[in-house]
């Protein structure tokens, strides 16, 4: 089936973001968990419900790839350089969100140290994502 061209984006954006969530789900159930600085996945699965969910999100992964060829949605590769670019663009704005002077709308004012401390460790995490992004280049 063929779907008009900007109906086909649309669900092409849909299932691209499904098959990115379906992923992480398998990788969690497989790789049990996930390291993290403030909000790392703790397995508490027990090895039977791990296993009726992989099979659960396996059935999704192929629905996923079952609608994709029903309606005909074309692959469009990303270069890795693009995905990469993408990354460091939304990790530049977050650590900018996190500066004291966009927090201050939060109706608590900082202690100085406090505000300069953070200052400096957003301006260490926007250098490095910028030479991150300058190796791209």
């Amino acid at each position: 089936m063929k779907l008009h061209e900007l109906h086909a984006r649309s669900l092409s954006s849909a299932l691209g973001l499904a098959d990115s969530s379906v992923q992480r789900m398998e990788r969690l159930l497989t790789e049990g968990g996930q390291q993290g600085v403030v909000r790392p996945v703790e397995d508490t699965l027990s090895a039977e419900k791990r296993r009726e969910l992989l099979e659960a999100v396996e059935t999704l992964k192929r629905q996923v790839n079952e609608a994709a060829a029903r309606f005909d949605l074309e692959k469009h590769p990303l270069d890795i350089h693009r995905v990469l670019q993408g990354e460091i663009s939304s990790l530049w704005v977050i650590f900018e969100d996190c500066r004291p002077d966009r927090m201050k709308g939060y109706g608590q004012i900082f202690d100085p140290d406090v505000k300069a401390a953070l200052e400096d460790t957003v301006n260490e995490l926007t250098s490095q994502t910028l030479k991150i992004r300058a190796l791209m280049e």
